[in-house]
């Protein structure tokens, strides 16, 4: 009899886990292992170093901001006065090349918070996604010099949130950008531009102010830059597993990166 209940509760333990891995994969959707440029889980312990997970080694150069409890596992918490992280030697995607970053967000505080940039502060070669403030609240932005396209939902509420910004194959200006919140597709607003982005002086920058803008201040968690448009599906299984999971990293290894061959059923 207890051989019997051990197995049966054996049993229940192995449909548990095998619906669980079934839910997830139902998320998931194929991601190729080239297409991913830079990624941070913000997992570590280091006050000045990053680690990235992509593979390119990649790491970043951490100033001034904590780590807190995250979405998944940690999270950077930025005081809002001059914390930041560098991409150092990485100095992102160039041209009118597609891309896509992805990242959470959380604060109270309403201002055009600075969250990835790259490029130059010229006509069309800038590439800054920062928060577009409207009256109380503050929107998904991207913009080049002379040109911008921001979203409508709120982001500033205190609540963490996923955004996620698509840059399609096959175009050239800033209003082609496809902008989603919580994986909602944004409607477009802004001042149409063309594209022209620089990659050859300015490395990445996570949270530093670009001109009369000011820094990050809140929480920032799971960032990523792939060099393909992602579409809804991937954007998806990344918000609702985390990078770890839809990227099939080892969890054993976070500075190792295997891929596991995944797709939506």
């Amino acid at each position: 009899m207890k051989f019997g209940n051990q197995s049966r509760l054996m049993v229940l333990w192995l449909s548990i886990i095998l619906t669980v891995s079934i839910s997830s994969i139902s998320y998931a959707a194929a991601i190729e292992k080239d297409t991913l440029e830079v990624a941070y889980l913000f997992d570590g312990n280091s006050a000045n170093v990053v680690k990235d997970i992509s593979g390119n080694d990649r790491d970043g150069a951490l100033t001034g901001a904590k780590r807190v409890k995250g979405v998944f596992g940690n999270a950077l918490e930025y005081d809002g006065s001059d914390d930041n992280v560098i991409v150092t030697g990485y100095n992102g995607i160039g041209g009118t090349e597609p891309r896509t970053t992805v990242f959470w967000f959380k604060s109270t505080t309403v201002r055009d918070h600075s969250w990835v940039k790259w490029g130059v502060n010229s006509p069309s070669q800038k590439y800054y996604i920062r928060a577009h403030v409207r009256g109380n609240e503050c929107n998904l932005r991207v913009e080049v010099n002379s040109g911008n396209n921001f979203g409508t939902d709120n982001v500033c509420d205190g609540e963490w949130h996923h955004c996620a910004v698509v840059f399609p194959k096959g175009s050239d200006a800033v209003k082609d950008h496809d902008l989603y919140v919580d994986g909602k597709l944004q409607e477009k607003e802004g001042t149409e531009f063309a594209m022209d982005t620089n990659a050859d002086t300015q490395p990445v920058n996570m949270g530093a102010r670009l001109a009369n803008h000011t820094f990050m201040l809140g929480s920032f968690d799971e960032v990523a830059i792939f060099n393909v448009a992602l579409d809804l599906k991937q954007i998806n299984a990344i918000r609702k597993t985390g990078l770890q999971t839809a990227l099939g990293v080892d969890p054993q290894d976070k500075l190792a990166t295997s891929w596991a061959i995944i797709k939506a059923y």
